[in-house]
């Protein structure tokens, strides 16, 4: 038997610049039916939330049609995303089989197969599906596959905590996982991340796509074999600074930085990048003047054959200034204050702390309360901090040489 294994579409998601999920859904289809596969499985976030249903309705129930005629069954579990709208999905169409709805566990022979799921039967979940387990599913006359939206490795989430030693004792050889957009084997067990097969925004990075399972002579899973299927991948590049001294010196070591990057890769299709500057920065230098995106998103870096390099809007500075920070913070005066807090520990702790609470403070306000609130971490607020005090020291120091020059 032949079988695509998929998750997190999120059909209805507004692309962060990507593609959207429903160009994702018509290349599994049409990959599912290139591979004459017997079945495909959807582990969870196939629907972006309930608001979008209306707008993935159609799509969604034409893709499932289409696979129905072409001899392609489908078998889905819910996940925290579409929970609400899968019941509805499985009353509507007979072109799919969704298992555990309401959080009970369920199995459905095809063939010489047993897939074994469990859907989310509300937003969060913060019990361990394994902790219901029905042990009673698992048939030792056939060959089982599990299906499951969860996070994995984790003791405490909103999210369907499960851990490898649970997932092992149920004795089910090969799981397909959703809900992580990375896909994957997890640790030592025969469970995958399917990963998102488009990448839904620019932290994605690398490439996505879907698995292909097969049984060998119904007793065994193959290897699960990963097909690239975005024509897109995200990828982070860093560029190191140090010993450069001027903007046009910085703009090839960019170029060099990518092609090298991007070589060890060899992919096809288009690449966007995002760039990453280490090293020591001279304080003449302004990154921002790198490259001139003019209101634009990204810009054509480089084009071969069948391979085109976009430079996305999105640079990192994670740089340290070129100076004699020792030295500097000897002195008196507002650049020598900086220097000795970018040497103190103590007082870079004190400013992530303040960057923490202006943070969890600025969802309060008018204009900002709307927007969906993050968690910052001390470590991130820390370094921000940091890139901050940073960037004012360069400042200082840059119109310092002007007037000295």
């Amino acid at each position: 038997m032949k079988i695509l294994a998929c998750a997190d579409i999120h059909m209805g998601r507004k692309p962060e610049l990507a593609q959207s999920g429903h160009a994702a859904w018509d290349a599994i289809i049409q990959k599912a039916i290139e591979l004459a596969v017997d079945v495909v499985v959807l582990a969870g976030d196939v629907v972006e939330q309930e608001k979008a249903w209306l707008s993935v309705y159609g799509p969604l129930l034409a893709g499932l049609n289409k696979l129905k005629q072409e001899g392609i069954q489908v078998i889905g579990v819910g996940g925290n995303h579409d929970w609400s709208v899968f019941p509805r999905l499985a009353e509507e169409s007979d072109a799919i089989e969704i298992l555990g709805l309401k959080g009970i566990w369920e199995s459905y022979d095809i063939k010489d197969v047993r897939f074994i799921g469990w859907s989310f039967p509300s937003s969060h979940e913060e019990q361990s599906p394994f902790s219901t387990f029905d042990a009673s599913l698992a048939d030792d006359s056939r060959l089982t596959l599990g299906l499951l939206h969860a996070d994995w490795g984790q003791q405490h989430s909103k999210y369907a905590p499960i851990d490898e030693h649970a997932l092992l004792n149920t004795g089910i050889p090969l799981w397909m996982l959703g809900h992580i957009h990375k896909g994957g084997r997890l640790g030592v067990s025969s469970a995958y991340y399917c990963g998102s097969p488009f990448a839904l925004d620019v932290q994605e990075t690398g490439a996505h796509g879907v698995y292909l399972l097969e049984t060998e002579q119904g007793r065994t899973w193959k290897e699960p074999l990963f097909i690239p299927l975005c024509p897109y991948r995200y990828e982070i590049c860093e560029v190191n600074t140090t010993g450069i001294h001027d903007l046009e010196s910085l703009r090839r070591a960019v170029t060099k930085s990518v092609r090298t990057y991007i070589d060890q890769l060899s992919p096809s299709g288009t690449v966007a990048v995002s760039l990453v500057f280490t090293g020591y920065l001279h304080p003449s230098l302004d990154l921002h003047q790198v490259f001139s995106f003019e209101g634009s998103e990204s810009e054509l870096l480089f084009q071969d054959k069948d391979l085109e390099v976009l430079l996305l809007n999105r640079q990192e500075d994670a740089t340290e200034l070129d100076v004699d920070l020792n030295q500097l913070a000897k002195g008196s005066g507002p650049q020598a204050l900086l220097a000795r807090m970018l040497k103190d520990s103590k007082a870079l702790e004190q400013l992530g702390s303040t960057y923490q609470r202006l943070e969890a403070e600025s969802f309060n306000t008018s204009g900002f309360n709307l927007l969906r609130q993050t968690s910052l971490s001390h470590v991130e607020a820390v370094k921000r901090g940091k890139r901050a005090t940073l960037q004012l020291l360069r400042a200082m120091e840059a119109q310092r040489r002007e007037h000295e020059a």
